[in-house]
């Protein structure tokens, strides 16, 4: 991963400089996205988050987790490509709607995706919730909020 992260900045710094414009949108948004800043705008994320809160409930009814693949295939167009720091602003708006006596729709993709499990902490920080730093106690919490939703979404 780090040679791969080298030989891509050291691509980009050779064409920076052979070229005294700004780098292209495309340039622009990979830079971004490894600094983990949100890449899509505003508008776009909240559309995002209306079909993912839409999908998680469907998801949360049918008692099952999910993960972003299974969303980009369920949402189709509804759902644009998005880096991490897009995805966490994502569920962040899916999860301002949850009651806070109940636990969050975005636990189905963290017991769904495992590679986005860790994320799940930025998610709930952004709403004020705390979450164990310890990885498997992580994982017990968000295991236990995914059966919180299933049942309380059981029957809905």
């Amino acid at each position: 991963m780090e040679k791969w992260r080298s030989e891509l900045t050291a691509a980009k710094s050779d064409q920076n400089e052979s070229s005294s414009a700004s780098p292209a949108p495309a340039q622009h948004g990979v830079a971004d996205a490894q600094r983990g800043e949100p890449q899509l705008t505003e508008e776009a994320l909240k559309s995002a988050a209306a079909a993912v809160r839409g999908a998680l409930k469907k998801s949360a009814r049918e008692q099952s987790a999910t993960s972003w693949s299974r969303l980009r295939t369920q949402l189709g167009s509804a759902l644009p490509r998005m880096t991490a720091a897009d995805k966490i602003q994502v569920l962040v708006w899916v999860d301002q709607a949850t009651p806070p006596d109940e636990a969050l729709l975005s636990s189905l993709l963290a017991a769904g995706d495992s590679e986005f499990a860790p994320h799940y902490r930025s998610v709930a920080a952004a709403l004020g919730l705390e979450t164990p730093t310890n990885d498997d106690e992580l994982q017990d919490v968000i295991e236990a909020d995914a059966q919180q939703v299933f049942d309380n979404w059981r029957g809905r």
